[in-house]
C-alpha cells in the first residue's frame, strides 16, 4: 500500500532529487511504496497484445511493445496532468550505482533538445500552453510530468513523449546540468531530511554494504563528477524502452482519443532488452547498529529502524495498521504515552514501508524534549530512556493485544485516507502509474482499503513478534552541528565490508511480468465506481454576520469545512509575535467536556483530522470529514471554535511542542533565509516574524493570556467559514445557523498595522550551514485586493516559470548553471508585501548570479516583453488558476479568503478576464511601479568570500 511517512522520509522517497523548485501549486502524492521487481521464474502467459480495456471514465492499453498505458477521466477541472514513469531509480543503475546516474539522466531528458526539436523550441511549447513541469528520482522509479490546461492535452502529451524518446544529450546541455547538480549537492547538506534518509540507507543495508540500496539517489559528488556523456547516453539507450514504462493521463479528457494518441506516439517503438538485475539477499534479521550524522539543527533526531517487508507479503498490511495504532494521530499509544503523558517527547512517529524490490523497513522517529533548564548548551530527554519505553510498548503487545477501538481507528483511518484521495489530476496520475508498476493495478488502493478490514488483532500481534524484536532495530541520530562537528558530509565509504559469497535474487523489470495480473485486475470492477459534478454555490451572512460559503461537489465522498478570521500574526503585537498561533493551536486540548485525548479519540474513530492555527493575515479551523460523519465532525467543529477549555495543564503539554516547532524553522536553509530576512525588511511589524512567534515569547504565555488573546480575536463580522464537499447544502445550511449562533459578532473590519519602508542595499548573513543563498525583496508591493494583482501575478509569471522564465534561464539555462532552487514570487496579504526572489548558489559564483537576478528584473522594467512571452507568463499563471481548483480544501480556502480579503473583484472570472486583456504596457508599468529600491540579504558560510557591492555582514540569528 502507500503507507504514511514521517514528513521527513516522504520527502526523501517521493521527492528525493528533482530538476527543478519543487512546485508549491499542487499537493504531494502519497509515498511511493515500490516498484513491480518480480524474482525471475516461471512467467505467466501474456494475454494476447494489443490489450485493450475500457470503462466509463478509463481506457487501458498495453502495446506490443509492452508499454502500458491509460487514460483517466477526472473532470473536477479543466486541466490535464501527463506522466511517464520509469522502473530506472537509483537501485537498478548496475555498474553505476552510487553515482546518481538515474537522476542525472533526469536533469537531462526533462525540456533537453532532441531530434525534433531544440531546448529552446520545447521552452516556447511549454510557455504557450502555460505548463507546470518537473521530473523526480527515487530508489526505483523516474517520473515525468506536464501538467497544463485540459485544451493542451494533445501538446503535453506529445512534447514529454518526445523528451524521453529522441533526446540528444547534448554537450552544452550535459555541461549546464553538471554544474546544476553541483550546487544541489551543495543544497543537501543544509537539508538534514535528506542527511537523516541517507544515514538511514546506510544503517538499514549495513550488512550488505554492496546493496544498492545503500546508497543515496543523488550518488556522491566524486562518482557523479566521474560519470562522462556516452556513458549515460548508453545507460539512456538500455533503460529508456517501452517495456520498462508506464504512460498515465489524467484530467478533463476524453480518453478513446487520449489513448489513441499515446498508442500513435508510442505504438511502433521496438521492445528493449533490459539487462538482468541481482540483488543481494539479505539476512533474515537486521543486526543492531548506531549511525551518528550532524546538520545543521537546533534539536537532535531519532529513528529507531527495523528491518521490515515486501509490498503485500505476510504482515505487512498488519504492521500498516500497528503504525497507526502506535504513533499515527493523536490517540497513539506513543503519542499518548511519550508525548502527553511524560512529556519526554516533542514528536513521535511510526511508519511502514515495504516494498516489491525487497524488505523494507518498520521505523519509529522521535525527537527528545529539552530538559526545563535551557541554559547554556540546551540538554534534552534521555534518548536511551525513550528508547526503553518503545520497546516496553512493542513488548506489551504480546500480553496486551490491539484493542477493538484502537482496530477500529486504525481501519477508518486508511480508509478516510483512500476515500479523500484523487482529488486533483496530478495526484490520480500519479498514484495510477505507482499502482501498476507495484501491483499491475490501477484500482490498488481502493481493494487495499477493503482487505485491510479484514486484519485482525492476533494478525498484529503475531507480525510485531516476528518482524520487531524489541531489541532488533538499528538507531540513526542526527544531532547539531558546531565546530567539532561539522555537518555530515555523505562520501562513499573508502573500504566498505564486502559481503562474502553472498546468495543473490534476480529481478525482472520487463512489464511483461506485471501483464498478467494486469489483465485480472482490469476484469474486477472493485473501486471502479465514481461520480462527479459541482452544485451552484450558495453564500448568506447569519445574523451574527459570519459569512457561509457552501460549494457542493461529488468529487469525492468528503467535505472540507474552513473558518478563516481576519487577523493572524498581524494581529499580534512586535513584541507578542506567536500569541495567536498558539491560541488557536489550544483549541484541540479540550473543549466544553472533552478532554484532548476524547476530541482525538472521537476525531480518529471517524477518519477526521481538525486543525488550527494563524497565518500571516488569518487565523484558522479546519476539518476533514467523510460525508456520513459531517453532522458529527460539525458538533465537534463548532464546540472547538466556540467553547474551548483553555486547560493550563494542557498548555504545559503543548507549549514544549511550539517551541521546539520555532527551533525547528531554521533547520533547512531556506526557513533560515527566511527568518534572516524578514525581521531585516520588516523592522518591528509583526510580520517581521513568523506566525509561530519567538521562543521567548512563547515561553512566557500563560494559558489566561491565550484564552484572552482568543476572545479578542474571534469575531463573526470578520470571519468566513467555508464548506466544500459532497454534501446537500439545503439540509446543511440551517445546521451550520444553529451550530455557529452563539458565535460573537465582534467589529466587522481589523485595521492591520502599517509597515515603515523597508530598508535598501545589500547585508550578508554568517551561518553555520555548508550553503549559498539569496533573498531579494522589492517593495513596498501591493495588497491582495489591488487593482494590479492579476498584473504583477502575470509578472512573477514572467519573471519565474520553471524552465522558461526569465530568473530560470538566466541562472540555469545560460552557460554554467548557476543555481538549482530559483524562485521569484509576489508576496501579499490584507496590507501590502513585496515581490521576493531566491535562490540558492555557491559563494564563487554568488556575486555572478546576483548581478544575473538584478539584470532580470531591470529588463522587466525597461524592455517591451515580447508577446511570445507574454502569452507564456498569461498561459502559466492561468493554468496555476485552475491547478489550485481541484481539491475540496484548496476551495474552501480560496473562497474563505477572497471574501476576507475583499478579493472577489481579482478572483475567479473576473482574474481570468483581466489577465487575458493585460498588454505589454501593462506588465512593465508594474514592474516599473514595484520593482525598486532592492533589499538584498546573502546568507553563507563563507562571508569572506562574497563580493556584494556595499554589503555590510553579520552573523546569523
Amino acid at each position: 500500500m502507500r503507507h504514511t511517512l514521517p514528513l521527513s522520509l516522504t520527502a526523501a522517497l517521493l521527492l528525493a532529487v528533482g530538476t527543478g523548485c519543487a512546485s508549491t501549486s499542487t499537493q504531494a502524492p502519497a509515498a511511493r511504496t515500490g516498484t513491480a521487481l518480480a524474482a525471475s521464474g516461471t512467467a505467466a502467459p501474456l494475454p494476447t497484445l494489443p490489450m485493450t480495456h475500457t470503462a466509463a471514465d478509463r481506457a487501458v492499453r498495453v502495446l506490443p511493445n509492452r508499454m502500458v498505458l491509460v487514460a483517466q477521466r477526472v473532470p473536477t477541472a479543466p486541466v490535464v496532468s501527463a506522466q511517464v514513469w520509469i522502473k530506472t531509480g537509483s537501485l537498478y543503475e548496475q555498474e553505476f550505482v552510487g553515482a546518481g546516474l538515474s537522476h542525472f539522466l533526469e536533469h537531462l531528458l526533462s525540456g533537453g533538445s532532441t531530434r525534433t526539436r531544440a531546448e529552446a523550441e520545447s521552452n516556447a511549447i511549454l510557455g504557450r500552453i502555460g505548463a507546470q513541469t518537473n521530473a523526480a528520482t527515487s530508489l526505483d522509479t523516474v517520473r515525468y510530468y506536464i501538467n497544463s490546461t485540459a485544451g493542451n492535452r494533445e501538446e503535453a502529451v506529445a512534447l514529454l513523449s518526445d523528451w524521453l524518446q529522441n533526446n540528444l544529450i547534448g554537450e552544452a546541455e550535459f555541461e549546464r546540468e553538471r554544474e546544476v547538480i553541483q550546487r544541489e549537492f551543495s543544497m543537501g547538506q543544509g537539508d538534514p531530511n535528506r542527511i537523516f534518509w541517507k544515514l538511514t540507507q546506510k544503517a538499514r543495508f549495513h550488512q550488505t554494504p554492496d546493496h544498492p540500496g545503500a546508497h543515496p539517489t543523488i550518488g556522491y559528488l566524486d562518482d557523479f563528477l566521474a560519470i562522462d556523456r556516452a556513458q549515460i547516453t548508453d545507460f539512456y539507450r538500455r533503460m529508456y524502452v517501452p517495456n520498462n514504462m508506464v504512460a498515465v493521463v489524467s484530467g478533463d479528457i476524453d480518453p478513446q482519443a487520449t489513448l489513441d494518441q499515446l498508442t500513435e506516439l508510442w505504438g511502433d517503438l521496438p521492445t528493449g532488452e533490459l539487462p538482468k538485475l541481482q540483488f543481494p539477499i539479505e539476512p533474515d534479521t537486521l543486526e543492531p547498529i548506531t549511525v551518528t550524522g550532524h546538520a545543521g539543527i537546533a534539536q537532535p533526531r531519532h529513528r529507531l529502524l527495523w528491518k521490515g517487508v515486501e509490498l503485500g507479503s505476510e504482515h505487512d498490511y498488519a504492521l500498516d495498521l500497528l503504525a497507526v495504532i502506535l504513533g499515527q494521530g493523536e490517540s497513539s499509544r506513543l503519542t499518548q504515552d511519550l508525548r502527553e503523558d511524560l512529556q519526554w517527547v516533542t514528536s513521535i512517529d511510526a511508519f511502514n514501508y515495504s516494498a516489491t524490490w525487497g524488505a523494507g523497513f518498520f521505523g519509529v522517529d522521535f525527537q527528545p524534549a529539552p530538559t526545563p533548564d535551557r541554559g547554556e548548551g540546551q540538554a534534552f530527554k534521555d534518548a536511551d530512556l525513550i528508547t526503553t519505553a518503545v520497546r516496553a510498548h512493542l513488548r506489551a503487545l504480546a500480553d496486551q493485544p490491539v484493542t477493538d477501538a484502537e482496530l477500529a481507528r486504525a481501519k477508518r483511518r486508511v480508509l478516510s485516507s483512500v476515500l479523500k484521495s484523487g482529488q486533483t489530476a496530478e495526484a490520480v496520475a500519479s498514484r495510477v502509474a505507482g499502482d501498476i508498476i507495484s501491483k499491475a493495478d490501477p484500482d490498488y488502493m481502493s481493494r487495499y482499503a477493503q482487505a485491510i478490514q479484514d486484519v485482525t488483532a492476533e494478525d498484529i500481534r503475531i507480525a510485531a513478534a516476528a518482524v520487531l524484536p524489541p531489541e532488533g532495530h538499528s538507531t540513526i541520530v542526527l544531532l547539531p552541528a558546531d565546530d567539532d562537528n561539522p555537518v555530515t558530509a555523505m562520501d562513499r565509504d573508502a573500504d566498505p565490508p564486502a559481503t562474502a559469497d553472498a546468495a543473490t535474487r534476480d529481478f525482472d523489470l520487463d512489464n511483461a511480468r506485471l501483464i498478467p495480473d494486469l489483465a485480472a485486475n482490469l476484469d474486477d470492477p472493485a473501486g471502479r465506481e465514481r461520480s462527479y459534478g459541482t452544485d451552484d454555490t450558495v453564500t448568506r451572512t447569519l445574523d451574527n454576520g459570519l459569512t457561509v460559503i457552501l460549494r457542493p461537489t461529488a468529487t469525492v465522498p468528503a467535505v472540507s469545512m474552513q473558518l478563516y478570521t481576519l487577523g493572524g500574526l498581524l494581529a499580534d503585537d512586535a513584541d507578542r509575535a506567536g500569541v495567536t498561533n498558539a491560541a488557536y493551536a489550544m483549541l484541540d486540548r479540550g473543549a466544553d467536556g472533552r478532554s484532548a485525548r476524547d476530541l482525538a479519540a472521537e476525531l480518529e474513530s471517524l477518519g477526521a483530522t481538525l486543525g488550527a492555527g494563524s497565518g500571516n493575515n488569518t487565523a484558522y479551523v479546519t476539518a476533514t470529514a467523510l460525508s456520513d460523519d459531517l453532522d458529527a465532525v460539525l458538533d465537534i467543529f463548532s464546540d472547538v471554535v466556540l467553547r474551548p477549555d483553555f486547560d493550563d495543564a494542557e498548555w504545559q503539554r503543548l507549549k514544549p511542542r511550539l517551541l521546539a516547532a520555532i527551533d525547528r524553522r531554521n533547520d533547512r536553509w531556506v526557513g533560515e533565509l527566511r527568518s534572516s530576512f524578514k525581521p531585516r525588511y520588516f523592522g518591528d511589524h509583526p510580520w517581521a516574524h513568523e506566525p509561530l512567534g519567538t521562543r521567548d515569547t512563547v515561553a512566557a504565555l500563560t494559558a489566561e493570556d491565550l484564552r484572552a488573546a482568543y476572545d479578542q480575536r474571534l469575531a463573526a463580522g470578520r470571519s468566513a467559514l467555508a464548506v466544500v464537499g459532497d454534501f446537500d447544502a439545503e439540509a446543511l445550511l440551517p445546521k451550520l445557523e444553529a451550530a455557529f449562533a452563539d458565535m460573537p459578532a465582534g467589529e466587522g473590519t481589523f485595521a492591520p498595522p502599517s509597515a515603515s519602508a523597508p530598508p535598501t542595499g545589500t547585508e550578508i548573513v554568517a551561518t553555520e550551514k555548508p550553503v549559498t543563498a539569496v533573498q531579494i525583496g522589492f517593495g513596498p508591493g501591493i495588497a491582495r485586493d489591488h487593482p494590479d494583482y492579476p498584473a504583477m501575478r502575470v509578472l512573477s509569471r514572467l519573471i519565474s516559470d520553471f524552465p522558461a522564465g526569465w530568473l530560470q534561464q538566466a541562472l540555469r539555462g545560460e552557460g554554467p548553471g548557476l543555481v538549482y532552487a530559483a524562485q521569484g514570487q509576489n508576496i501579499t496579504g490584507i496590507i501590502p508585501g513585496y515581490f521576493a526572489i531566491l535562490f540558492n548558489t555557491s559563494a564563487d559564483t554568488a556575486d555572478e548570479a546576483l548581478r544575473r537576478a538584478l539584470a532580470v528584473v531591470e529588463r522587466a522594467k525597461n524592455e517591451p516583453v515580447a508577446d511570445d512571452q507574454l502569452q507564456r507568463a498569461k498561459a502559466k499563471t492561468l493554468t496555476e488558476e485552475f491547478l489550485g481548483k481541484q481539491s475540496n480544501a484548496s476551495l474552501a480556502a480560496e473562497a474563505a479568503l477572497n471574501h476576507l480579503y475583499n478579493a472577489e473583484a481579482t478572483s475567479g472570472d473576473a482574474f481570468l478576464a483581466q489577465v487575458e486583456a493585460l498588454t505589454a504596457d501593462d506588465i512593465r508599468r508594474v514592474a516599473q511601479t514595484y520593482l525598486n529600491d532592492p533589499f538584498t540579504l546573502i546568507l553563507t558560510d563563507q562571508p569572506d568570500a562574497i563580493r556584494a557591492e556595499a554589503a555590510t555582514v553579520s552573523a546569523a540569528e
